[in-house]
């Protein structure tokens, strides 16, 4: 019986992977068998944690890093080009890098809610861009993953930008899947709710009392785990998703259904 979950054979490309969330699903993809090409915008923290994935599934053979911005459609472009050099192919992108600044609405300046959006939006967008181009060209399909977030889609004070992206995110989602479906593109999105895993530079929910408040909204009562939020993008990269596309999955404990 052939496994519907099994990635091998398979490259994927997943940006914002050299930490959190991004590094959970590049390990979660590389255990289902696929080859990772893993993105930072760091170099020295990308090198590290290609190095640190390929020891912990015992070949580094099918890790590869490449650092950069990928709001520079050039860095977006290289993606596609290294995935294709080192593994010979290129079958899935997560477009998963992105940036919050949390604040009162009021406060934002024009340079922070720029800086958001280009990030998590055009950043996003620009790598899913770059993956159509080069399967249009080979005529080969392919699948594409956007992470979004429960901010997307329910209000959620001092996100004002970060929503605003993520919203922005679900309907790049529905419009690039009804676009691309005829060239056998698949589109989704994983839509997380409160992580164990605090985004980096962010404390303003990493508290007591911001943890029982989440907990109480939150169904199963608790954040999930970077492995938990990572599993649904190896589902939807899979062939058991091959009939999956412009769908918001929610990982989100249930936040979203209440």
């Amino acid at each position: 019986m052939t496994d519907l979950f099994d990635l091998t054979g398979t490259t994927a490309i997943v940006t914002g992977s050299s930490r959190g969330i991004g590094f959970a699903i590049a390990r979660t993809l590389l255990n289902q068998g696929a080859s990772v090409v893993v993105n930072g915008f760091d170099a020295r923290e990308t090198e590290d944690a290609a190095r640190a994935l390929g020891e912990q599934i015992g070949d580094a053979t099918r890790v590869a890093p490449l650092a950069g911005d990928v709001t520079d459609p050039a860095v977006t472009a290289r993606l596609v080009d290294a995935a294709v050099q080192a593994f010979g192919r290129m079958d899935h992108l997560v477009c998963n890098a992105g940036i919050d600044i949390i604040k009162p609405a009021i406060d934002y300046t024009p340079g922070e809610w720029d800086r958001v959006l280009t990030v998590n939006l055009r950043g996003a967008f620009q790598p899913a861009q770059a993956a159509a181009r080069h399967w249009l060209t080979t005529g080969q399909p392919g699948s594409i993953t956007f992470t979004s977030s429960i901010a997307g889609s329910v209000g959620i004070p001092t996100l004002a930008p970060y929503a605003a992206s993520k919203g922005g995110i679900n309907q790049l989602v529905r419009t690039l899947a009804a676009e691309w479906a005829e060239h056998g593109i698949r589109v989704n999105a994983v839509a997380p709710g409160y992580v164990a895993n605090i985004m980096n530079g962010v404390t303003a929910h990493d508290d007591p009392e911001s943890d029982q408040r989440i907990n109480t909204f939150t169904p199963l009562r608790r954040r999930g785990s970077t492995d938990e939020i990572a599993a649904p993008y190896a589902f939807l990269a899979s062939p058991a998703a091959s009939y999956i596309t412009g769908s918001i999955l929610a990982a989100d404990g249930g936040y979203t259904a209440t």
